[in-house]
């Protein structure tokens, strides 16, 4: 995870509070209609001024700097953790895919999809990339082949997400369209193996 250097923000902030400052000043030298403030007051009430000015920015962008680092660690410990799941569940099995749980995770948040989908069905139709009728197909999905393992859970991933796009967003709305002969056992093998691989 790229994390935020704080060093490299500060000097950010300190050129953009001199920047703020500046303009402070050629406000004040507006409002006083031209006249020099040294005149009416001192270099050291300036240099109040300006140090307020700009412990307040630095204050407030640390803050923000320090909420978007939180955000961040913990995208990136959910983001582990679903990638443990998948991986978990995978390898108890034996399935060759296991090895792309991080892949089956990116594509998911990529398309906006739950997850666990794409792997789970994986399971159903092939044991996790055991059984597959064409090349690197373990969804028997069409008659496609695919180029490896990482363009397969790519590609049924975005055709889930079509899915998605018509409000078709669990197994049971998506089985009688996916697997027509027996949707609702498909529907039904596919929604335990999510709940398995949310149990890791």
């Amino acid at each position: 995870m790229n994390t935020i250097n704080i060093k490299n923000n500060q000097r950010i902030l300190a050129l953009i509070a001199i920047f703020m400052l500046l303009s402070l000043f050629s406000n004040i030298y507006c409002h006083t209609e031209g006249k020099d403030i040294l005149s009416q007051s001192t270099s050291k009430d300036v240099a109040v001024v300006y140090a307020n000015e700009f412990s307040n920015i630095e204050h407030t962008n640390i803050e923000e700097i320090q909420i978007i680092e939180q955000k961040i660690s913990k995208a990136q410990a959910d983001f582990e953790n679903k990638v443990r799941k998948i991986n978990l569940y995978l390898s108890e099995r034996g399935a060759p895919l296991a090895k792309y749980s991080e892949e089956f995770v990116k594509a998911a948040d990529h398309y906006g999809i739950d997850y666990r989908l794409v792997a789970a069905i994986s399971i159903i139709e092939s044991s996790g990339g055991k059984h597959n009728f064409r090349a690197y197909n373990a969804w028997g999905w069409g008659k496609s082949d695919f180029k490896s393992w990482e363009d397969g859970i790519w590609k049924v991933s975005e055709g889930m997400a079509k899915y998605y796009a018509k409000g078709l967003t669990s197994p049971r709305s998506i089985a009688p369209s996916y697997c027509p002969p027996n949707a609702t056992t498909w529907a039904n093998k596919v929604s335990y193996v999510m709940n398995m691989i949310s149990s890791q």
